[in-house]
């Protein structure tokens, strides 16, 4: 009967330390995996170089003790009068892998694109203009503009006799903004060019005379140039500004004065 009871024992004994082996390694992971750091048990041996990482999973007191070590996956058991030292180990924390940070999301760049109305100015009565800088990140700096007008005008023949066509104006000008914050120097240079037509035919130039109200016939194309100041707000939306901005074209010199008022849309 005592054979029988030990045969049954043994098997038993062994289960048992095979299953608290699991329970401790279980235990081990699960605490550690919440502080996010996993530390190692290092034994080193009394012959100075050799030396095992891994978890102790069991231990008799001035006997042995029991490693098992993670990357070699297999267990050691070492006996205390060959071990010199035994310590636990935590890793550098700038050495663990970092959780991948969500990328920052990119803030919308404002562009500096503006749609204005300008009385007088660059179309000689008024004109409706995009405006836009060539690096849309500055409000300064080399900048583009360019324009659209329509204009019924009358016009007389030496014998006083009257003839009435519409204008189609297209301005279009390369201008530079000196300054910064809301406040700038404005200098451009371009031209404006003119369609000029009768019930949808483009005018013959014998039948162009002299526009009533100035005396003269208006050129084909004519020259522009802008100096003057243009107020861009830092935070909201609407700008304007004033300049001094002559037309010069062909036995033709108009002196002017344009004021801007628009609102930007990006």
């Amino acid at each position: 009967m005592v054979y029988q009871h030990s045969c049954l024992f043994l098997p038993l004994n062994i289960i048992m330390k095979f299953y608290l082996i699991l329970l401790s390694i279980l235990i081990f992971r699960c605490v550690n995996a919440q502080q996010g750091v996993i530390p190692l048990d290092r034994i080193y041996l009394n012959d100075s170089t050799t030396i095992y990482d891994g978890l102790i999973v069991e231990q008799a007191p001035a006997k042995y003790v029991k490693i098992l070590r993670k990357k070699e996956k297999d267990t050691l058991q070492l006996l205390m009068k060959d071990i010199w030292k035994m310590s636990r180990v935590y890793p550098i924390l700038d050495t663990l892998p970092l959780k991948a940070k969500p990328p920052k999301a990119k803030s919308k760049q404002s562009k500096n694109n503006y749609v204005f109305v300008e009385i007088l100015g660059s179309a000689g009565v008024y004109s409706i203009n995009y405006d836009f800088r060539f690096n849309d990140k500055n409000r300064h700096g080399w900048g583009l503009r360019t324009g659209l007008a329509y204009l019924p005008v009358t016009t007389l023949n030496y014998s006083g006799e009257r003839l009435k066509y519409h204008l189609l104006l297209f301005p279009f000008q390369v201008n530079y903004l000196f300054g910064k914050h809301k406040r700038f120097f404005d200098v451009g240079l371009g031209a404006t060019y003119v369609i000029k037509s009768k019930a949808g035919k483009l005018m013959a130039p014998e039948y162009e005379y002299t526009v009533k109200g100035i005396g003269r016939r208006i050129p084909d194309v004519l020259g522009i140039i802008s100096i003057g100041y243009r107020h861009l707000p830092d935070k909201g939306k609407i700008m304007w500004g004033i300049s001094v901005t002559p037309l010069i074209g062909n036995s033709f010199t108009m002196p002017n004065i344009g004021f801007k008022i628009g609102y930007k849309i990006s």
